[in-house]
């Protein structure tokens, strides 16, 4: 679920409060369980995102989608989404520091249990991936990004009033662009592009049915006063 990635070095109560609160400087937190799942996604894109353009850089790998222009249009419009969700929505070093916070600091279990549903459902798509990619190289995140998001927005119609900038993503353009170049992407005779489109399904269909279960432990004061 969370293999990968790391909470801040220094786990002081200090450092951990100034993590939490500067990790998406705008967040923008739904009230209700539906709109949280979409916010689970977008934590989704944001970590595959980073990830992905910082190993990019650490690389100095530059990625090549047809013609410049198609590969400009393309990692400039994801690049542009990787910074609209950092203002706006965590990522899963934030969801990692809460939850090893609250383990460790008792302060801190107030936060995790605010979080927990979004924690619940970014844990159920994680580890489809994480079950998908077990025995094969996770190629291609960015297009796992694309598509994901596409079929939650278009195919589900899933509502976005939350964050109006998806609006003007054209993700069946983004889309076409890694068709039309399709046989680029060919890796011990399977087609890459085929199986991303698998797994987003897959990952998709497992966010609609997961269900956030409240703790059976919480009392109610009708009951706890009989």
């Amino acid at each position: 679920m969370f293999n990968n990635f790391s909470a801040p070095e220094n786990d002081t109560i200090d450092s951990i409060e100034i993590f939490l609160k500067s990790n998406a400087k705008n967040r923008i937190k739904p009230a209700l369980l539906r709109d949280v799942k979409t916010e689970a996604l977008l934590v989704f894109a944001r970590t595959a995102l980073e990830r992905y353009f910082l190993q990019m850089e650490e690389s100095g790998y530059k990625p090549s989608m047809g013609t410049p222009q198609d590969t400009a249009y393309v990692y400039g419009t994801l690049t542009a989404l990787r910074d609209k969700l950092q203002e706006c929505v965590v990522n899963a070093d934030y969801l990692i520091a809460v939850v090893k916070s609250a383990q460790k600091y008792p302060s801190f279990r107030h936060v995790a249990k605010y979080e927990a549903p979004l924690i619940c459902y970014y844990n159920a798509m994680a580890q489809k991936v994480a079950n998908h990619f077990y025995n094969k190289f996770a190629s291609l995140p960015e297009f796992l990004v694309i598509c994901v998001l596409s079929h939650w927005i278009l195919e589900e119609e899933k509502s976005i009033h939350l964050y109006p900038f998806l609006k003007d993503i054209d993700f069946m353009s983004l889309i076409d662009k890694f068709e039309m170049n399709r046989e680029s992407f060919q890796k011990d005779n399977e087609c890459i592009i085929s199986d991303i489109h698998a797994v987003a399904v897959d990952i998709v269909e497992k966010l609609k049915e997961k269900k956030f279960k409240v703790s059976s432990d919480r009392i109610s004061k009708t009951r706890k006063k009989k």
